[in-house]
């Protein structure tokens, strides 16, 4: 039996708080071998995005069947109010699920999905931000630029290229140094002639970078709905990333972009007295924006057909540069030099 009425009933309208949304996925099984001295990086990687995000942002985290000590400072960070949301699972069910799962209930107009290893700097945020609000079609943006992956699931932004739709030169970058390091981090060689020479787009007086990794980077929330929806059953890596993220989002037809400065560290598995020496300089954002309005999309669905063919006239017409050098370790598919 019902008494009374619920009081949300008289009042049922959720005023919208945030517009930017951080998915960090958690696995820390045990504290041995690759885990030994993860946990300590995984907690810069939560209190640096914690002290870096605007007052329209919220942090989700997604415990991927950590160890009790692990889940028990998770929903610690949740009663202290540095998370806004806690996800939590039993067992690793694969690192593609787990963020796609939490990304997909979310209501902000923005979603950042992130590695649990990148140390945030200050004003990531607002730097990928202004990336979206410059470039219409944009679908994902990255808060650091790698030149390789100008070829990475990036057909969409070279066919606007060629059709004369964004404005295109390379630029030689002044963060030739953090570049390196985020490469030495995967055990990527890095090739100064080349790695430090970005392919930038821009539109109007906005520049950004052709291409994106998927270590970190922000989504469009409608570009969510673009990817699969069947299940990724990968723990991590093996073209997960790939495919469920990064490709249906060139097919889309939405722009894979990246910022021109680099405003993260990619940390890996320990701790290095660089890392602690950033993570140290960090101070708590006071920015409190307004709403944002996102511009309105006109992209079409990019097909195969028109992949290649575009492909073939961005490299005839705009590469003037020699073939990339190859990476120590890498993955190659169809051209696209990538490590998952």
């Amino acid at each position: 039996m019902r008494v009374g009425i619920n009081p949300s009933k008289l009042d049922p309208k959720i005023p919208k708080q945030f517009y930017h949304r951080i998915i960090i996925p958690v696995f820390v099984p045990n504290f041995t071998g690759y885990f030994q001295d993860i946990f300590e990086v995984y907690k810069v990687c939560i209190e640096s995005a914690f002290l870096t995000q605007h007052s329209r942002s919220a942090i989700t985290l997604v415990d991927n069947g950590s160890c009790q000590e692990v889940k028990d400072w998770m929903r610690h960070l949740l009663e202290k109010g540095k998370i806004d949301t806690l996800i939590t699972h039993s067992t690793n069910i694969g690192k593609v699920d787990a963020i796609l799962g939490a990304a997909r209930g979310c209501r902000e107009d923005l979603i950042t999905i992130s590695d649990s290893d990148i140390l945030f700097n200050n004003g990531w945020q607002e730097a990928v931000e202004s990336v979206f609000l410059n470039f219409d079609n944009a679908g994902s943006v990255a808060p650091f630029p790698i030149s390789r992956h100008m070829y990475y699931y990036s057909t969409a932004v070279q066919k606007s290229v060629v059709l004369g739709q964004l404005g295109f030169q390379f630029e030689k970058t002044k963060d030739s140094s953090l570049i390196k390091e985020n490469y030495e981090c995967y055990n990527w060689s890095f090739d100064e002639s080349y790695d430090s020479i970005l392919p930038v787009v821009k539109s109007g007086s906005a520049k950004a970078v052709m291409g994106s990794g998927h270590q970190i980077m922000t989504i469009r929330r409608e570009a969510i709905f673009k990817m699969p929806t069947d299940p990724c059953f990968i723990k991590i890596s093996s073209g997960s990333e790939n495919f469920w993220i990064d490709k249906p989002i060139d097919d889309a037809g939405l722009w894979r972009l990246s910022t021109v400065d680099t405003w993260v560290n990619h940390m890996g598995n320990s701790l290095t007295s660089q890392n602690k020496k950033v993570f140290q300089g960090l101070k708590q954002s006071d920015h409190q924006p307004d709403l944002i309005q996102l511009p309105k999309q006109n992209s079409k669905p990019n097909s195969s057909f028109s992949q290649r063919v575009f492909a073939k006239l961005f490299k005839k017409t705009k590469e003037n540069r020699p073939p990339a050098p190859k990476l120590k370790v890498q993955a190659e598919q169809d051209g696209v030099i990538s490590k998952s």
